[in-house]
């Protein structure tokens, strides 16, 4: 069935193509039969001869039929057709057969060089037909006929070469979408993928600051209760010297016991709190790296009730500021960035300052990464405002109404 559509779409477009041609072809054949008991057999066959280039020119390829070519075609027929006329006393040819040549010539040769040929085949036309004897009146009414035909044929090519045209343009769009609509497609996947990258560099985020958390547990709290376990196999015998520095080494290895144990007691709060709240470990982890790669002075600064985010919002929040410092490293040449992160009641606000060279003056023209922040906002229904701080240096806000996507599992704060 769909081998049948393509064959009929072909005949259709090739009778759309050559509708012209065809109709050219059966006026010719008609121009020979209808008047044929004026023939004599030798007239006749001359009259076969003499229509065979008219057939040339209308059906040859394209590729074989340059301007040039064209032309001296145009010509050459136009001389046989004169030729065939005064040998065989059929002048009336000569009005007939032109037609054919006049409106090849506006279908297919450039519009100056279709003028003049057409200008010089009238004006022949014309004389030899005035040295025949033939009528003024008939001359000048085959000469507008022809004018006629001329701009009847200029209009079909105009028309034709319109819809080529359009053909031309909608297979370039057509071409265009197919690539937009495949770069859309890996676009999205590229998306998706830094989705995943996203979230799993957050979960490496919160392992790397666990594994410090771990070092500085076993740096500070195991050094201190080394020195409690010396200090306590010591007592046995400050007891015998002398009671009074036992008791106060054993007041002194109580403070490192408590303050360890509340140490512990922290970290363990940290460390124990569900993986929806690693907004916050995320984040500093980023900061710290951002800091060691580029000697920046940065600071994060947290305000808000011990709960913990939801996974959309942590990377959300992890995205842009990313970005954020991303942009900041790359553009604003500053040295000192504040990160701000408070809640008020059902709005999470993020503020990225930085010291850097932007001015109020400045016309900010906002790139894909400002753009991406913004959407990304907006996409959860929230805003994002950038506005340059007195002397220099940006300030970007970041509003989130977290209240619907917020959790409501009990976390810990950095």
């Amino acid at each position: 069935m769909q081998n049948q559509m393509v064959t009929l779409n072909n005949i259709r477009k090739f009778i759309a193509d050559h509708t012209g041609d065809m109709i050219l072809s059966l006026l010719l054949l008609y121009n020979l039969v209808s008047p044929m008991e004026l023939f004599t057999w030798l007239g006749l066959c001359a009259g076969l001869v003499i229509r065979l280039p008219y057939f040339v020119l209308v059906w040859t390829p394209n590729w074989l039929k340059k301007d040039r070519i064209r032309t001296i075609m145009i010509g050459l027929t136009w001389a046989a057709t004169l030729l065939y006329a005064a040998l065989f006393h059929a002048e009336y040819r000569i009005f007939e057969l032109t037609f054919y040549l006049i409106g090849y010539a506006a279908l297919n040769l450039p519009v100056f060089r279709s003028w003049w040929l057409g200008l010089i085949i009238l004006v022949g036309n014309g004389l030899l037909l005035y040295a025949a004897g033939v009528e003024l009146h008939l001359i000048w009414l085959y000469t507008m006929a022809y004018i006629v035909t001329y701009i009847f044929c200029w209009g079909a090519r105009i028309k034709r070469e319109s819809r080529r045209e359009s053909e031309r343009h909608y297979a370039e769009l057509q071409a265009v979408h197919d690539e937009l609509s495949q770069a859309h497609d890996e676009l999205q996947h590229t998306h998706e993928e830094l989705e995943r990258a996203t979230v799993r560099l957050m979960h490496y985020a919160v392992i790397e600051e666990r594994g410090r958390i771990s070092m500085d547990l076993h740096d500070s709290i195991g050094n201190r209760l080394t020195s409690a376990i010396v200090q306590l196999q010591a007592i046995p015998y400050m007891m015998k010297v002398d009671a009074t520095e036992a008791d106060k080494a054993i007041g002194t290895v109580l403070d490192v016991v408590r303050h360890s144990l509340q140490e512990v007691r922290t970290v363990a709060h940290q460390m124990g709190s569900s993986e929806a709240g690693l907004g916050l470990v995320a984040l500093n982890s980023l900061v710290s790296e951002v800091q060691k790669l580029t000697g920046c002075s940065i600071e994060l600064r947290y305000a808000g009730p011990k709960e913990a985010w939801s996974q959309e919002t942590s990377e959300l929040l992890y995205r842009i500021l990313q970005e954020a410092l991303s942009n900041i490293i790359r553009h604003a040449q500053a040295t000192q960035v504040s990160v701000h992160i408070k809640e008020q009641e059902e709005d999470l606000f993020m503020q990225v300052e930085d010291n850097g060279v932007f001015i109020q003056q400045q016309l900010l023209v906002p790139g894909f990464g400002l753009s991406s922040m913004k959407a990304r906002c907006e996409r959860v229904g929230g805003s994002m405002t950038i506005e340059a701080i007195h002397p220099h240096g940006m300030k970007l806000t970041v509003c989130i109404p977290h209240g619907g996507i917020k959790s409501t599992l009990g976390g810990g704060e950095l």
